[in-house]
């Protein structure tokens, strides 16, 4: 009968077997993803021979000096303010409903383009009966009394401050 195992021993590598066993992955993971790495070389040479890459080098190592100017140019009142209107607009987006909105925006922009078209098709002066007398077009009628419902809502809005 065999004699019993009491110790199992870990088998230990010397540095250079480590650094042999490294090799030989490196070289099986090269060899499987051939392709990938064939095609980013392609593109790092093209970074190379467009200066990008050497552009690149040069941000990175004077990133801190990169950061300081880019934190100190966000911190200037222009900036902060442009962000503000930027956050401010993002949430009254937010806050419309997305239907409304398209519809909104393409009523306008049709709208607009349609006015352009008569504008330079028609000529002559628009006098005060004319506008009276385009109160009653029921187009007309709806847009001026969107717009005036508009205005009443801004107006109690900037009331309430």
């Amino acid at each position: 009968m065999a004699k019993p195992i009491t110790a199992i021993q870990k088998q230990t590598l010397t540095e250079e077997e480590k650094r042999e066993k490294a090799i030989e992955e490196l070289k099986t993971s090269l060899t499987e993803k051939e392709e990938a790495i064939a095609e980013l070389l392609a593109i790092m040479e093209e970074l190379h021979h467009s200066g990008i890459l050497e552009a690149v080098n040069a941000m990175l190592k004077a990133r801190e000096d990169i950061a300081k100017i880019v934190i100190g140019q966000a911190n200037r009142k222009p900036v902060t303010t442009v962000i503000n209107h930027v956050i401010g607009m993002a949430q009254l987006l937010a806050n419309l409903d997305p239907q409304l909105t398209a519809k909104l925006l393409e009523s306008t922009t049709s709208g607009v383009a349609e006015a352009y078209k008569r504008t330079k098709e028609t000529e002559g002066k628009i006098g005060i009966f004319d506008l009276f007398k385009s109160l009653n077009d029921p187009d007309i009628n709806r847009a001026i009394r969107f717009i005036l419902s508009v205005l009443k809502e801004i107006g109690k809005r900037l009331n309430d401050e």
